[in-house]
């Protein structure tokens, strides 16, 4: 009885790991959390941390296939290196748009959801999902 115990210990040591993984996955995936405020792009640095709409025209945007996630970054304020906040996608999630990001929403108005963050001084939200962004004005 103790060998069968010993042996099975691990199996089900391993079955928890692998149920406490498959749990946070799904529930990373899961249903959008509300923003809690809607703010304009110049605002967004007094929110880091906030769950948020942030609203403002998108004056640059670049995707870069040659860095590292092939980033899509949409720029609001000002052109980069000088932008008051920016939306992030990621290459991984940009299938999702039937026209590249960086051309449907260029000088255009829009509203991005999500977790403010700050990186490198400027405030984003990254995007993973198309409800994420509202398309306000042409």
């Amino acid at each position: 009885m103790r060998k069968s115990i010993k042996y099975l210990l691990p199996v089900v040591a391993i079955i928890i790991i692998i149920g406490l993984v498959l749990a946070r996955v799904v529930t990373m995936e899961s249903t959008p959390v509300e923003p809690e405020i809607s703010i304009t792009a110049a605002e967004a640095s007094e929110h880091i941390g906030t769950v948020a709409e942030v609203c403002g025209e998108v004056v640059s945007a670049d995707y870069l296939p040659l860095v590292g996630g092939n980033p899509t970054f949409l720029n609001f304020g000002e052109p980069h290196p000088n932008q008051h906040f920016t939306v992030v996608i990621w290459g991984e999630n940009r299938h999702l748009w039937q026209t590249p990001p960086e051309e449907a929403y260029l000088n255009k108005e829009i509203c991005a959801s999500g977790e403010i963050q700050l990186h490198e001084g400027t405030p984003q939200i990254v995007v993973v999902r198309l409800d994420q962004i509202e398309l306000i004005r042409q």
